[in-house]
């Protein structure tokens, strides 16, 4: 039986489209399929879709001595705030000078949070697993900069706010981190809040959604575009 911590927010919102149910790797129910891979494939290309990824590991590492710890942990963190290193299935995001954001696979969170335990033994850094208390949302497709736009007062064309840049912003009036990191060709962010607020976003991305024709898309497609 699945554990009842490894369980999204967002559940009771996608079993209402009718998703097929699945325990993916980690332990973590997740939706596979709504209306199908093909369906959804198309509808990302196309238009825009809606997937829960909360299961991804979240971490964050704070503190003035972060950047050696994640190097030797990890890989090279970004030097500027608001920029994305992408280190294989491992995205790290500055916040702050002192403050970096870790994005793994559901299955690789407890090895990056052993690395990064490991290079900061004995040095004056905070390291703490967020993911059980973030929500994570990813919106993929051509429409998805104008989705958010309807949502968020910054401006997401690609010429502003490119692939490789993330901002902690108000989205429907909470505070989130959205990131983009596009899919090939295709914008593409993932949005991290609070977890109490995740299925407020996601209900509110897919009314604002309706007129452009936003779909939500499972874990199998999802899969699919990131591969």
């Amino acid at each position: 039986m699945t554990s009842p911590f490894l369980t999204s927010p967002l559940e009771h919102a996608w079993r209402a489209f009718d998703a097929s149910v699945v325990e993916n790797d980690a332990g973590w129910r997740v939706p596979e399929s709504f209306a199908g891979a093909a369906v959804e494939l198309r509808a990302a290309r196309e238009r825009a879709v809606l997937g829960d990824d909360t299961p991804r590991g979240k971490v964050l590492v704070q503190g003035d001595g972060l950047t050696p710890i994640i190097r030797h942990a990890l890989g090279e963190p970004p030097d500027d705030v608001g920029q994305v290193a992408q280190l294989g299935d491992i995205e790290i995001v500055r916040l702050r000078s002192d403050l970096c954001h870790v994005g793994t696979t559901a299955p690789g969170r407890a090895a990056v949070l052993a690395e990064l335990a490991a290079a900061g033994r004995d040095a004056p850094v905070t390291i703490t697993d967020v993911t059980h208390g973030r929500f994570e949302l990813r919106l993929v497709g051509p429409s998805a900069p104008v989705l958010l736009s309807k949502v968020c007062g910054i401006d997401f064309h690609g010429s502003v706010f490119s692939t490789g840049h993330a901002r902690e912003t108000s989205v429907a009036r909470t505070k989130q981190l959205v990131i983009r990191v596009d899919l090939g060709e295709l914008p593409a962010y993932r949005l991290i809040g609070g977890r109490a607020l995740g299925a407020y976003v996601w209900d509110t991305l897919m009314v604002a959604g309706t007129d452009l024709g936003v779909e939500p898309i499972g874990a199998a497609a999802l899969l699919t575009l990131a591969g």
